[in-house]
């Protein structure tokens, strides 16, 4: 009788976990991971009060809900993280110099030679990207052309915004003429050779790498920063993509104050 029991309610038991079981695996298509590990915790808990042994379903079910739990919390940080480290350049002041920026000779959107000296004595806001981005680039020198103008508007002084593009095969001189005018009126725009344009990218740090599309169809990999240039012609600090245009005026409007301060005698 006893065996008998016992056997009946194996069978209950292992029925319990195959249906707790199968609404658990259908979940887990179309939830978070630490949702899905909620839901086999649960079941797992369900299972637990009728069953001993060496090692039970709730501590299996605890082993695995922890390390999902876990798994989801380290890639939060991590995201966090990087968020946080790409918003210091909002409240940051670069303390010594930093190894970023330099001298460089391009072309400008009027055909002309170009090199750093010609920024001299006034603010730059530089960005290097390329005008076939489809969407990116596009976003970042409007963001770029409001921060502008509200810094003129706040400070009454002038910053020069400026694009470098990184893809010398396709961006010639009448391609980024045409580009830069659809953002702003004072835009520079920059361009050169292969070694030209790959000397300025390294001078400021920058990645960028030509996808394996196509040799004419085909995009470019790169960072997406906005550098603040001062009127020495030294790094100052930067923007992620995810400051905002009234995050970056307000950061700038900052500096300049701050440098209109140690230089009375500027502008």
């Amino acid at each position: 009788m006893r065996r008998a029991a016992a056997r009946a309610a194996q069978l209950a038991l292992r029925g319990l976990a195959a249906d707790c079981a199968a609404p658990a695996a259908a979940e887990a298509n179309s939830v978070q991971p630490w949702r899905h590990a909620a839901t086999v915790r649960r079941a797992f808990s369900a299972s637990a009060s009728q069953t001993r042994g060496p090692v039970s379903y709730m501590s299996l079910g605890l082993t695995v809900g922890t390390s999902v739990g876990l798994l989801w919390w380290y890639n939060h940080e991590k995201e966090k993280k990087l968020e946080d480290i790409s918003r210091e350049g909002k409240s940051s002041v670069v303390v010594g110099q930093a190894a970023i920026g330099g001298p460089f000779e391009l072309v400008d959107h009027r055909g002309k030679r170009f090199t750093e000296k010609d920024l001299l004595g006034q603010f730059a806001l530089m960005y290097f990207g390329f005008t076939w981005c489809p969407d990116v680039c596009p976003e970042e020198l409007e963001k770029i052309a409001a921060a502008t103008d509200k810094t003129e508007k706040a400070t009454g002084v002038q910053v020069v915004p400026v694009f470098l593009s990184v893809d010398p095969q396709r961006d010639g001189v009448e391609q980024v003429r045409d580009y830069v005018k659809e953002f702003h009126p004072r835009m520079i725009g920059l361009t050169g050779t292969y070694e030209q344009t790959g000397a300025a990218a390294k001078t400021y740090r920058v990645y960028y790498s030509k996808t394996q599309d196509s040799d004419d169809d085909y995009l470019v990999d790169h960072s997406i920063i906005t550098y603040l240039i001062n009127p020495d012609g030294k790094f100052v600090t930067f923007y992620g993509k995810n400051f905002t245009a009234d995050e970056m005026a307000q950061n700038i409007s900052d500096h300049v104050k701050r440098w209109q301060a140690e230089h009375p005698q500027w502008g």
